[in-house]
């Protein structure tokens, strides 16, 4: 019953989390429309932080279930942040450069896209990953299996954060 609750609160709170998502979404239409090749970009860069997120809790959250790592010092925590930071900068390139490529196909140049997808990635990425890697030993800490926690919440904050992290890139280009 322990286990029930902790995934209905998870799933209630990615439930409210991707309608404040959705919201912000919707208060910015206008700018998206402004920046060519922004709404090519979105769902990727929704998607990758939340997997990326994802992916880092699930591996910390196992090797804490198999003893494998008791610490953020180990260095098994380390390599598997130092991943995560390399893949969200490789795939928020690569993001940008399939939004600008789509650009032109549609006849639009507009290569600041490139710039935003990195900088949106890197603003995301520093706050979630350590948010996802202090959560994941809280809870575990705590008594709570953050397999059961961790995904909906990641995904949910990460929506939430990469729509802030875009703002404040495409604010600054």
């Amino acid at each position: 019953m322990s286990e029930l609750r902790q995934i209905l609160a998870a799933e209630f709170v990615s439930l409210t989390g991707g309608l404040l998502a959705g919201l912000m979404l919707s208060s910015i239409k206008h700018e998206i429309a402004l920046v060519p090749g922004l709404l090519i970009l979105l769902p990727g860069f929704l998607e990758m932080r939340g997997n990326l997120s994802g992916t880092l809790s699930a591996r910390l959250s196992s090797a804490l279930h198999l003893g494998t790592i008791d610490s953020l010092k180990s260095q098994i925590t380390k390599d598997y942040i130092m991943s995560t930071i390399i893949l969200t900068l490789l795939l928020g390139t690569s993001l940008g450069v399939i939004a600008y490529a789509a650009n032109i196909l549609l006849g639009l140049n507009y290569p600041n896209i490139i710039l935003i997808s990195i900088m949106a990635s890197i603003l995301s990425g520093a706050f979630m990953i350590p948010v996802t890697v202090y959560f994941v030993f809280f809870l575990f800490k705590k008594g709570y299996d953050p397999d059961n926690i961790m995904g909906p919440y990641v995904t949910t904050i990460g929506d939430i954060i990469c729509m802030v992290s875009l703002i404040i890139a495409v604010a600054i280009l």
